[in-house]
């Protein structure tokens, strides 16, 4: 008698444990797939609705939701959340970070929405611009233009600006001007490019990843570091250059000959095609008031490349210099234990 008493109270009590589990499952089933069908939902094609196609529309990229579910990014993005913080009580400014998986396409970021002066990184978009010209006019790399005294005035305009290698009445294929103006930066080159192009093919960019154009705005043209990262997606994807073109750019990219950022923080024998900006703030007596300084681009690791965007804003070139390196570095260190 008693051992049946035992047994009954024994089934009834598995029973109730097993209902309690299938509601525990039913429900955590529930919020799993409310959690997934809102991830799924946040996921958005960019199309290029610059073209004339009557029955197409042709896909750029993906905005997708952060990679939140993942102990490793989000280990990582804490690491460098804290970093910044603490170089925050030192005097920096502002820092922020977007890093993007570019075949898996998982990231994270860190005031990844903040926006700054994107300055000599918007060279970026004047030689997708005239690569994406030649698709029309394959001779257009081959063109001949001279820079002028006129030119070079107005570069000097500004003191913070760095001097150009370029010779006053010289003339130069638009070919070797894309070169040097993207792995020396020269501002001669770039003033010389952008004075030339028909400004609808250059903003034709913008209109495609459905960002104002600098033409379109009234004061300082500004982006964020997850905005930026839709130039170096379109390119590495081949989306909106042809195979060959995208190619040709990421290969002057990767001969930058800036080395203090992002390069800096990584091996030596790891390439990286990356484009670098600083703009400089004056006071009133012309003084440096604060110094921005940027560099993103695709950091070619084995089998698994990462787009990297570090934005600082401070009041110390080597200063902000040693952040973006630090940050490269932790961000290669985490990766390969990662991935």
């Amino acid at each position: 008698m008693i051992v049946r008493k035992f047994l009954l109270i024994t089934i009834f009590g598995l029973m109730v444990l097993g209902a309690g589990l299938g509601a525990g499952y039913v429900w955590g089933f529930h919020v799993e797939r409310k959690a997934l069908v809102a991830s799924l939902n946040d996921i958005h094609p960019i199309r290029d609705h610059t073209t004339t196609y009557k029955f197409i529309s042709p896909l750029l990229a993906y905005r997708i939701p952060s990679a939140d579910q993942e102990a490793g990014l989000i280990l990582l993005k804490n690491k460098i959340s804290d970093f910044v913080n603490n170089e925050k009580k030192k005097g920096l400014s502002d820092a922020s970070l977007f890093f993007y998986d570019m075949n898996r396409g998982r990231w994270i970021g860190v005031n990844e929405r903040q926006k700054y002066n994107p300055a000599s990184m918007l060279k970026v978009v004047i030689m997708v611009s005239y690569l994406k010209e030649t698709e029309k006019d394959p001779g257009i790399l081959d063109k001949q233009l001279a820079y002028t005294s006129d030119m070079d005035i107005a570069l000097k305009k500004n003191q913070y600006n760095s001097l150009s290698d370029l010779q006053i009445d010289e003339t130069y294929t638009v070919k070797n001007l894309i070169e040097k103006m993207i792995t020396d930066s020269d501002n001669g080159a770039e003033i010389l490019l952008f004075d030339s192009i028909d400004k609808k093919d250059l903003n034709a960019i913008y209109q495609a990843l459905n960002i104002a154009s600098p033409d379109d705005l009234t004061t300082d043209f500004v982006i964020s570091p997850r905005a930026y990262s839709l130039f170096f997606r379109i390119i590495y994807s081949s989306t909106y250059l042809s195979r060959d073109l995208s190619e040709k750019a990421l290969s002057i990219l990767s001969r930058t000959t800036f080395d203090d950022g992002i390069v800096a923080g990584l091996p030596t024998n790891l390439v990286v095609s990356h484009k670098f900006g600083e703009y400089v703030v004056p006071d009133k007596d012309n003084h440096i008031e604060s110094i921005e300084l940027h560099d993103c681009g695709i950091v070619y690791y084995p089998s698994y490349p990462y787009f990297l965007c570090i934005m600082t804003k401070g009041d110390n070139l080597d200063e902000l210099k040693g952040v973006i390196k630090n940050i490269s570095s932790m961000i290669y260190e985490t990766y390969g234990s990662y991935k």
